[in-house]
């Protein structure tokens, strides 16, 4: 996030509201080099290259685990959404879960979105 690392959102929304309001809706409008901050295709395409990394591997389920904008933009990529796109469906939830699957590592189906269903308190362990 460039020099916007570390802020507080409230401060940030209210500095640069149409800033975050791009960044919360639409990606494609972001500009991510006013705040020296990596560019949409550069983080998404560097976690879909991290991926394609895998294709030869045996892994079988890999668990990735980050920061929601870069996870959120990066899966919606990985599904095909344009950068307009990557935030409809809104960002993920803190914890949740998010499966896709792959055959070939280039084409993937959504399994599960934003999923924090174990954090119900009927399935809380005591």
């Amino acid at each position: 996030m460039g020099k916007l690392e570390g802020q507080k959102i409230s401060l940030v929304q209210s500095i640069y509201p149409q800033e975050m309001h791009a960044f919360r809706n639409n990606l494609a409008k972001f500009r991510a080099k006013d705040f020296h901050a990596e560019s949409v295709y550069s983080t998404t395409q560097r976690v879909a290259q991290l991926i394609k990394t895998l294709k030869d591997s045996d892994a079988k389920n890999v668990l990735l685990v980050g920061h929601g904008a870069n996870l959120t933009a990066s899966i919606r990529s990985l599904l095909g959404f344009e950068p307009g796109l990557l935030r409809k469906a809104g960002g993920l939830d803190n914890a949740s879960v998010t499966i896709l699957e792959t055959e070939d590592c280039e084409h993937f189906t959504l399994k599960r979105w934003n999923d924090t269903s174990y954090m119900d308190k009927e399935n809380k362990i005591s």
